[in-house]
Parts: C-alpha cells; sequence; structure tokens
C-alpha cells in the first residue's frame, strides 16, 4: 500500500508512548530530561484570540510550541525546526509580539542538534 511521504521530510517517532515530529525533537527532548530542566513539551499557544466579524465566528489561532522551558522567573519557548515555514515564521513573530512586553521571556529556533546542545549547555544549564 502507498504510503505518502511527510511534506517536510522528517520522520515522526515514538518512544515510551510519546509522539515526536522529528530525530531534533526527540534528541531535544533527552537533553532536556537528561539535564533535569523544568519544562512542557507540545504546549498550545493561543495567539489570537477567537473573535466576531461581520456576524460570523472566527476562531482562535493557535501554534504549538514543542518546549515551554521553566528557569526561575525565565520562560523560554523553543522550537525544533530543521526547515522553517513560510506559516511557521509568521506563527512565531505572533508569538513573539504576544511575549515582547515581559523580558523573561525568549522565543528560540534551533536547527540542529550541534545548536540544541550548545543552546541547552551554555543559555540553560549554565546559567
Amino acid at each position: 500500500m502507498f504510503k505518502p511521504k511527510n511534506k517536510y521530510g522528517n520522520k515522526k517517532i515514538e518512544v515510551q508512548g510519546v509522539k515526536f515530529d522529528s530525530k531534533l525533537e526527540l534528541y531535544c527532548y533527552n537533553l532536556l530530561k537528561k539535564n533535569n530542566l523544568n519544562f512542557e513539551f507540545q504546549k498550545t499557544i493561543i495567539l489570537v484570540d477567537k473573535f466576531r466579524f461581520g456576524g460570523k465566528g472566527i476562531r482562535e489561532l493557535t501554534m504549538i510550541v514543542d518546549f515551554v522551558v521553566y528557569i526561575g522567573d525565565r520562560v523560554v519557548y523553543i522550537d525544533t525546526k530543521g526547515f522553517p515555514t513560510e506559516v511557521s515564521k509568521i506563527k512565531y513573530k505572533l508569538l513573539r509580539h504576544k511575549l515582547k512586553d515581559d523580558k523573561n521571556n525568549e522565543v528560540v529556533w534551533l536547527h540542529t542538534q550541534k545548536e540544541v546542545d550548545e543552546y541547552i549547555k551554555y543559555e540553560l544549564v549554565n546559567v
């Protein structure tokens, strides 16, 4: 039977009942766990609340962030994305806009295992 290829080229993986969208996402998850960091996995963020326009209901606009890491009063939103799409670029701009007034928030895109290693080691663990 024909199985369609994922349009982004990544392979979904399930490990111990947890579903990951890519190997990079799994890699980051394991590194956050290994370093005992407090985080949420695949958290849905509302970017624009639902509203009415011309008498019709418009659904809220959401995005799923791979990881939200909590370090004291600092909150870091991490997405592991090898190839950002035009939609993901727009959603990240909206996320940054939503969080712009809180100086304790940070939004990070990590594209490779090397970037994941360096960011977690130098920005989250050795702070």
